[in-house]
């Protein structure tokens, strides 16, 4: 009865708030990142691992923001130390060269990512509900909006689906 999440963005999360505070943690490790920043209590969570850069992953404290979230983990497709902003050059973001992920491929083809920054783990719930709250920000805009350039995020999850069957990298 366990379920299989994967968080996958490849866009540079980067926040122009006037004011706006965003601490960041880039010390932690992905296992705490699940553990002690994401899941609740009553959630059993194993197996986590993480593919992608280190800079491009994360834990924040939001004061004063409108992102909706005061804390959560965050991932990108480059340094998570540009998500404080300002977003006003186009050279803000940073490449790392690497691959993308097969399962943003699918969403985006012919097109294919790079620079992904992968989190999974298994997890085993104790009540019949289980909910996330993200917020997806891009760094594209407004400097390649219509370009050709796309950013692209997955939530993929495996496991028993109650309805019957199972959930294979459902999006």
């Amino acid at each position: 009865k366990f379920l299989k999440i994967s968080f996958v963005i490849v866009a540079m999360l980067l926040f122009n708030i006037a004011k706006a505070q965003l601490t960041l943690n880039t010390s932690i490790t992905p296992e705490d990142m699940i553990k002690q920043v994401l899941v609740g209590g009553g959630i059993t969570v194993t197996n986590v691992t993480y593919t992608g850069n280190t800079l491009a992953r994360g834990s924040f404290t939001a004061n004063n923001t409108n992102l909706g979230l005061t804390n959560g983990i965050i991932l990108s497709s480059g340094d998570v130390n540009l998500a404080k902003g300002p977003n006003n050059n186009d050279g803000a973001s940073k490449e790392y060269g690497s691959a993308g992920y097969s399962l943003l491929n699918n969403l985006i083809y012919p097109a294919e990512g790079s620079d992904a920054a992968v989190i999974e783990f298994d997890f085993i719930p104790t009540s019949d509900t289980v909910k996330f709250r993200y917020v997806f920000g891009s760094e594209e805009f407004p400097e390649y909006v219509g370009a050709g350039f796309t950013d692209v995020f997955g939530f993929f999850i495996s496991g028993k689906n109650p309805a019957g069957g199972n959930y294979v990298n459902k999006n």
